[in-house]
């Protein structure tokens, strides 16, 4: 096969891919989970890094760009209580001492039931004085109107250790 025939070839099969529902089954309960594509995933990266943005500027009215109106924050690592919605969660954000730069990386995301899908990924902190923390985000998220955004996020402290 020449170059140009294989190139034609696969052409064919990405417009053929591009056209198909990305769904699989879910052999549990018979729900189908919904596969993100890699356009999905880019704009599920963009909520989570926007997330990273918002906090260090400081701009908690925004949270509704990265988070649902129900969305659920758990802290509770950090001694918080979980909180619901965009005006809780901007509340507790508010309170003095949280990290004064948030970096996201390494995100991974899973398939979820319907439009949700569960992301994981880890966050840096730069804190008062100059420590270091490291987090795991769990995330679920959810397809909108207006495009991915977080429903449910959980932070898990890696480092430094708590006793």
């Amino acid at each position: 096969m020449r170059i140009a025939e294989a190139n034609g070839a696969y052409d064919q099969v990405l417009a053929m891919l591009s056209g198909a529902k990305a769904w699989s089954s879910n052999t549990q309960n018979g729900d189908p989970n919904v596969k993100p594509t890699n356009e999905d995933i880019v704009e599920i990266s963009r909520a989570l890094a926007l997330w990273a943005h918002i906090m260090d500027d400081q701009e908690l009215d925004r949270l509704g760009e990265c988070l649902t109106e129900d969305a659920i924050w758990d802290g509770s690592v950090f001694g918080f209580d979980p909180v619901v919605g965009l005006d809780a969660i901007a509340t507790v954000l508010n309170v003095p001492g949280h990290a004064k730069a948030h970096h996201t990386t390494n995100i991974v995301v899973s398939e979820g039931p319907g439009d949700e899908v569960r992301a994981r990924s880890k966050g840096l902190s730069l804190l008062e004085g100059g420590g270091v923390a490291s987090v795991v985000y769990t995330d679920d998220l959810r397809r909108t109107d207006d495009g991915w955004r977080i429903t449910r996020r959980v932070i898990h402290l890696t480092w430094p250790q708590r006793p």
